[in-house]
């Protein structure tokens, strides 16, 4: 860097001192103080206008999400077989509930009896109880593990209906239009279905779910015999079949704890029928939100079927 020369004096004006040489020195490391500074200040400049004017490639990038992401994944139905009935599930120390006739004004107050009991049921519902009213009701479900089921649009006797397609197809209808979610599993009303009905049923998807464990707690007979029949008749590998809607419930509803804990202590694990069936579940990833039903890859069964998000 070329340093600024020191001015020469001018000629003496008489009356005036000149410089003497020690503030000539002071003078000059100040004009060095100076040349100093301003080369910084054009430095910092050229330096920030560089970086305003940087090409959008010189820019840093958005971060990108992890390769793991998403972290969570929705239900979004289950992958059933078989072309008869279902009865019971395999002869091992599991057992299944099923709820029929909701959603009902008493089915959030099953599903909070569940999660407070840490178990797990399917809820066959009818699909012109499934409105807007219910959504919230259903989507709780979900998040907690149950398994919801197709019990037709108007609980008609299927073997004496002209539209066994629609009362099933329009049922499924509902249910995907308020929870996004598919079922496997179709319990005809009254238990009545021939070779057609189940047949028509399969090419739905739909698995023909009955029971062989029944306490007829529609009958209302008191929450003691409630629990006295299903313990009764409760085997390995028994579907049990009781109900959330019809009606009023309270008899069933305050019955299910004590059978919950009840079949614990006698070895029993409680699961959904499609799990107790060996049908696999379905899930996407949670591409924007869960709305609350997302479960994390950890807690995916092994035989969970994973697709792509649409």
């Amino acid at each position: 860097m070329r340093l600024a020369r020191r001015a020469r004096p001018g000629p003496r004006t008489r009356g005036t001192a000149c410089c003497s040489p020690t503030s000539a020195q002071g003078i000059g490391a100040a004009v060095l103080l100076a040349g100093l500074a301003l080369v910084l200040l054009m430095t910092m400049a050229a330096s920030t206008q560089g970086s305003e004017t940087a090409s959008p490639a010189s820019s840093p990038l958005p971060a990108r999400p992890l390769p793991n992401a998403p972290a969570r994944y929705r239900p979004v139905g289950c992958q059933s077989h078989g072309d008869r009935p279902f009865r019971s599930g395999p002869a091992r120390r599991e057992v299944a509930i099923g709820f029929d006739d909701g959603p009902s004004p008493d089915t959030a107050a099953f599903v909070r009896m569940l999660a407070r009991s840490h178990a797990r049921a399917t809820f066959f519902v009818i699909g012109d109880q499934v409105t807007a009213r219910y959504r919230a009701t259903l989507r709780e479900e979900l998040r907690d593990g149950d398994a919801i089921g197709d019990h037709t649009f108007t609980h008609p006797d299927l073997t004496r209906s002209g539209d066994v397609r629609a009362q099933l197809a329009d049922t499924l209808a509902a249910i995907r239009s308020q929870t996004g979610y598919t079922p496997c599993v179709f319990r005809p009303p009254y238990g009545d279905a021939d070779a057609s009905v189940v047949n028509l049923a399969r090419s739905l998807g739909l698995a023909t779910v009955l029971w062989d464990d029944d306490p007829s707690d529609y009958t209302q007979p008191g929450t003691r015999e409630i629990e006295r029949r299903v313990l009764a008749q409760v085997r390995p590998g028994a579907i049990i079949i009781s109900h959330d809607g019809g009606g009023p419930r309270g008899q069933t509803l305050a019955a299910y704890p004590a059978i919950i804990a009840a079949l614990r202590a006698r070895g029993y694990r409680i699961v959904t029928i499609p799990e107790l069936l060996g049908f696999r579940p379905r899930y996407v990833p949670c591409i924007r939100l869960c709305d609350g039903i997302g479960v994390a890859r950890s807690a995916l069964t092994p035989s969970a079927i994973i697709e792509r998000a649409s």
